[in-house]
């Protein structure tokens, strides 16, 4: 199916683009619960990263954690190892597409749903 307006990337690249950033997120949040258990210093440290550090771009979240300091080097090495072991080990690519179906076909019956009861003035059981 053409996709017209995209321009730069087809709508698969951008959400490739959306699931790097989340992978990256996931990972943020993987290696913060096992520092939180093992080694609380670094732990606090990532977790003060995060206040000052958006994580919604996941490649300049890396990079500018990188370059803090070497501590916080190490932190990054980390959350990339996790990111690439989550994307390619553990994520369920067709559990995604099994939910992205239903909830495109769900959310499809719902608004139509809604639509023919709004317009059509038709009463339902609840209505009696």
């Amino acid at each position: 199916m053409y996709v017209p307006g995209f321009g730069e990337a087809s709508p698969e690249a951008k959400a490739a683009k959306h699931l790097h950033d989340f992978f990256t997120y996931v990972a943020v949040r993987i290696v913060s619960a096992q520092l939180e258990s093992y080694n609380p210093e670094a732990y606090m440290e990532l977790r003060e990263f995060l206040d000052t550090n958006s994580v919604s771009d996941g490649d300049k979240f890396c990079a500018t954690l990188m370059r803090r300091s070497s501590r916080h080097m190490n932190l990054a090495l980390r959350i990339l190892e996790v990111r690439s072991a989550y994307c390619k080990n553990d994520f369920e690519w067709d559990n995604l597409k099994r939910l992205a179906f239903k909830n495109v076909d769900g959310s499809n019956t719902r608004l139509m749903r809604e639509y023919v009861l709004e317009t059509s003035h038709v009463e339902t059981d609840s209505d009696k």
